[in-house]
């Protein structure tokens, strides 16, 4: 079977501990056939699927070059929502607030998938994932704001998929966003 991988923002314990006392305070119901565990909790920035060992190297090689100029990030989910049909939503997620510097990294990350012929061609909607695929008869599930929960985006990670463990997902490489300031995640 062909490992998996996609890029993402790695959130800090504390803000994944909060996201994921939202997710437990807001379901009502279970509804859906996958709810994100703790630690896989993250904002995806570019989901590759399969890809071989040579693409992988070129864009562990491209991310150690480039993503140390960006710096780190706050950002602040304040909202929960879905995609997908509103009584049968596809995914139910954790929204963060328009952020300039992290749109920056998105595409400096889609650059470099671009690279393997991996980009991303639909717009951007930064979020974690709390629960996807429904299961169940239409509900009406939480929408709307959330005490915010703030933290520090750092890091930027290559996950690779592991579908039958818990957690799902495992840090192939990680590249450290710069010490040289902090991005407080405003849109200018």
């Amino acid at each position: 079977m062909e490992k998996h991988y996609f890029i993402a923002c790695k959130l800090p314990d504390k803000v994944k501990s909060k996201l994921y006392e939202l997710q437990q305070t807001h379901l009502q119901q279970d509804c859906f056939k996958k709810y994100t565990e703790r630690d896989d909790l993250h904002i995806t920035l570019s989901f590759f699927g399969a890809v071989s060992e040579q693409e992988l190297k070129i864009v562990c090689a491209e991310l150690d070059n480039k993503i140390k100029s960006h710096e780190k990030i706050r950002v602040t989910f304040d909202r929960i929502d879905t995609f997908g049909h509103e009584l049968a939503p596809r995914v139910w997620w954790a929204r963060p607030t328009p952020s300039a510097p992290l749109n920056e990294l998105y595409r400096t990350v889609q650059d470099i998938a671009g690279l393997i012929h991996k980009d991303e061609h639909r717009p951007f909607r930064p979020h974690a994932t709390l629960a996807k695929k429904w299961k169940g008869e239409p509900a009406d599930v939480y929408r709307g704001p959330v005490e915010p929960v703030t933290g520090l985006i750092d890091e930027v990670v290559i996950y690779e998929i592991h579908p039958q463990k818990r957690p799902m997902y495992e840090i192939y490489a990680s590249y450290q966003l710069s010490e040289s300031g902090e991005n407080d995640g405003t849109v200018n």
